[in-house]
C-alpha cells in the first residue's frame, strides 16, 4: 500500500512540474516575440533608377503606415543601406547580400521580398501587402 501511495505521489509531482513548466514556456515565447525588433532593409547601390527609388520609398511608407506606433517606439525600423559604402559591408555579409535587396528581418529570421518589391515598385498598396505578409512571417514562431 505504501508503495502505491509513493508511486502516486511521485507521478502527481512529476505531472504538476511538467504542467507548470509548459505554461511558463508559453508565456516566455509570447513575451519574447513581442520584444523582438523588426528591421526592413533596402540594400542598393549609389547609382539608382526611378524604380529603385520607388521600391525604397514605398516599402518605407508601407512600414510607417502599417505599424506607425511600433515605428515611433523604435520596435520596427526601416534602413536604406548603400552597398557602395564601406560601412555597409558587415551587415551585407551578415545577411548574405550581394546586390539590391528588400528584406524583412527579425532575430535570426529573414524574408526576402526583393522580387515582389520590384514587381510592385509603382503600386504602393501591393508593396504594403507584401511588407505586411513578410513581417507576419518573421514573427511566427
Amino acid at each position: 500500500m505504501k508503495f502505491i501511495t509513493s508511486i502516486s505521489l511521485v507521478m502527481i509531482l512529476f505531472l504538476g512540474s511538467f504542467l507548470c513548466n509548459a505554461q511558463t514556456g508559453k508565456k516566455s515565447v509570447a513575451k519574447s516575440n513581442a520584444s523582438l525588433k523588426v528591421e526592413v532593409y533596402y540594400f542598393h547601390f549609389t547609382q539608382r533608377c526611378s524604380t529603385c527609388h520607388a521600391v525604397e520609398d514605398n516599402a518605407k511608407s508601407a512600414l510607417e503606415a502599417l505599424y506607425s506606433d511600433k515605428v515611433k517606439k523604435g520596435d520596427y525600423v526601416f534602413k536604406g543601406i548603400n552597398l557602395d559604402d564601406s560601412s555597409s559591408k558587415a551587415i551585407a555579409k551578415k545577411l548574405g547580400i550581394g546586390g539590391q535587396s528588400l528584406l524583412v528581418v527579425c532575430g535570426n529570421k529573414k524574408v526576402d521580398i526583393t522580387s515582389q518589391g520590384f514587381m510592385y515598385a509603382h503600386e504602393p498598396n501591393k508593396i504594403k501587402e507584401e511588407v505586411k505578409k513578410a513581417i507576419e512571417k518573421v514573427l511566427k514562431g
